[in-house]
């Protein structure tokens, strides 16, 4: 599974750390799209910074400095991999219900009724 051979890679401080932080809740993930072969989304640390995590089985990417610099598993990865063995796929699919963009013809002059 996607997300297991992403903690087997993680250092053990940065694991105990992530989480630590996640079932504190101090961090806040939105999940972007869950497939097979990819996990993507946003991961907000408590002083309110995002960052973009993408998870797939040959490696993890995030936007914070430590992943970048460092070329290492971060603490926001590791939150993605909890946050989607957590939340199954379903659950996930009924809370990211898309909205209704399509835009309808409407007479000129005509108002709607508050």
């Amino acid at each position: 599974m996607l997300t297991h051979s992403i903690l087997a890679t993680v250092e053990t401080g940065r694991l105990a750390k992530a989480v630590e932080g996640y079932t504190a809740g101090a961090y806040a993930v939105t999940l972007a799209a869950q497939s097979e072969a990819e996990i993507r989304g946003f991961v907000a640390n408590g002083d309110g910074k995002k960052y973009g995590v993408v998870l797939t089985e040959a490696r993890a990417f995030c936007s914070c400095p430590d992943s970048m610099f460092r070329h290492t598993v971060c603490k926001h990865a590791v939150v993605l991999a909890l946050h989607a063995i957590r939340t199954p796929q379903s659950e996930a699919a009924e809370q990211e219900r898309p909205m209704n963009l399509k835009l309808g013809k409407v007479r000129p002059g005509w108002q709607a009724c508050a």
